[in-house]
């Protein structure tokens, strides 16, 4: 089961306070282009559009990235 949208864990991914192992290209992509965007502009908005947006990818492709769900639980 996918952690609460509030959970911290989104904000730790965006923020790269936290690290997901995964073989997902697409999730890659994800994580390292918003690393980059708060990177750029550390600041409130950019962590929460961050988290809120990495959140969204688990929410749709979570019949894939089950590992990568279970990891985050743990």
């Amino acid at each position: 089961m996918l952690p609460a949208r509030s959970d911290a864990c989104w904000r730790d991914l965006a923020t790269g306070k936290r690290n997901v192992e995964t073989q997902t290209l697409g999730l890659q992509m994800i994580l390292k282009r918003i690393h980059r965007a708060v990177q750029a502009e550390p600041g409130e908005a950019a962590i929460t559009k961050g988290s809120e947006d990495i959140y969204q990818f688990f929410e749709r492709y979570q019949s894939i990235l089950a590992t990568e769900i279970n990891s985050l639980r743990g």
